[in-house]
């Protein structure tokens, strides 16, 4: 398949995946029953139209929020979503480098909207947090241009299966690459990865 194919693919598959994020999102009623614990807002890969693979971020704003309160968030999930498994996180305790001050759900999904798994991952952070992200999420949005754009969905569908990604790097990785270094290839990233996180992986 030629580059042009193998780009209307990733443009195919972003809008399967988007597709079935709403009908999370929407037919199932998720941002409804988060609507009553806070204010949601999706985020990542979902809002930036750069989706490669079955993952849904949403922070929801929700100053002073309970672990009681947050389990019978987990419980109308449950309900309503019927997840194989969720896991939960207390970072006010955990206090884990480079996550969010807040509590967590990690919901997989199987069956739902496609035979396919997906992981929702959802965190009730104070409004100051919330604040911060969309700042800095709305400025990554506005330096996403086309060309660029297409480029990340190239590297990500390359690297999202790989047992280092979300690891060693990530996605945010890639936007960076792309957009501050003006890398331009898969083969350009690896280079990159191999100078800013020592990871050969061309041999």
């Amino acid at each position: 398949m030629g580059k042009d194919g193998e780009m209307n693919e990733l443009e195919k598959q972003n809008s399967v995946l988007i597709s079935e994020a709403n009908k999370i999102l929407y037919d199932h009623e998720l941002l409804e029953i988060l609507g009553k614990y806070g204010n949601p807002v999706p985020t990542g890969s979902y809002v930036l139209g750069l989706m490669t693979w079955r993952d849904l971020d949403i922070y929801i704003e929700a100053d002073g929020i309970t672990e009681s309160r947050f389990f019978q968030l987990g419980a109308e999930m449950a309900t309503a979503l019927k997840p194989q498994r969720m896991h939960y996180r207390n970072e006010f305790l955990g206090k884990t480098p480079n996550l969010p001050v807040g509590l967590y759900w990690g919901i997989y999904v199987s069956g739902l909207v496609a035979p396919e798994e997906w992981k929702i991952d959802l965190w009730a952070i104070d409004s100051e947090q919330s604040r911060a992200s969309k700042k800095a999420f709305d400025e990554l949005r506005a330096s996403i241009g086309e060309e660029s754009r297409l480029i990340i969905l190239e590297i990500k569908n390359h690297f999202y299966k790989h047992p280092e990604y979300r690891k060693k790097f990530g996605s945010v990785d890639i936007y960076r690459a792309v957009i501050e270094e003006d890398i331009r290839s898969v083969e350009e990233f690896t280079e990159w990865l191999e100078k800013n996180r020592g990871m050969c992986l061309s041999g």
